[in-house]
């Protein structure tokens, strides 16, 4: 099974087990934080509006919206990379957010007062 096909299957799982009816996803909140594998060779980590896949030691990104899992651009040329760079890349990823939040907008959940991100 290559990649793309582990990567289908992720999704599908996730669809059917982390979606709005799932006692797993918070409609604020996303998907609980949680690690699990899938297969052999994949592990998935949960966070609040996606999933990381390692599949071997290459990772990939998984996107989600109200409950619903894909992958924007299945031929994009930066859909993963070496998970040797994951102390630098969450480390790029919290200056990121800093200053996005430092230097942006709240932006706001429909309909009320919590704030959902940041927007430049």
């Amino acid at each position: 099974m290559n990649d793309k096909e582990i990567l289908k299957g992720i999704i599908e799982y996730l669809n059917e087990n982390f979606n709005q009816d799932s006692e797993d996803y918070d409609i604020f909140g996303g998907a609980r934080p949680q690690v699990f594998k899938y297969g052999e060779h994949a592990a998935v980590s949960l966070w609040a509006c996606g999933a990381i896949v390692c599949i071997y030691d290459i990772l990939y990104f998984i996107q989600e919206d109200d409950g619903n899992w894909f992958i924007r651009n299945e031929d994009a040329v930066q859909d993963s990379f070496s998970i040797g760079w994951a102390p630098s890349f969450i480390k790029a990823m919290e200056r990121l957010k800093d200053f996005v939040k430092e230097n942006g907008n709240p932006v706001y959940f429909s309909g009320t007062q919590t704030i959902c991100n940041y927007r430049l």
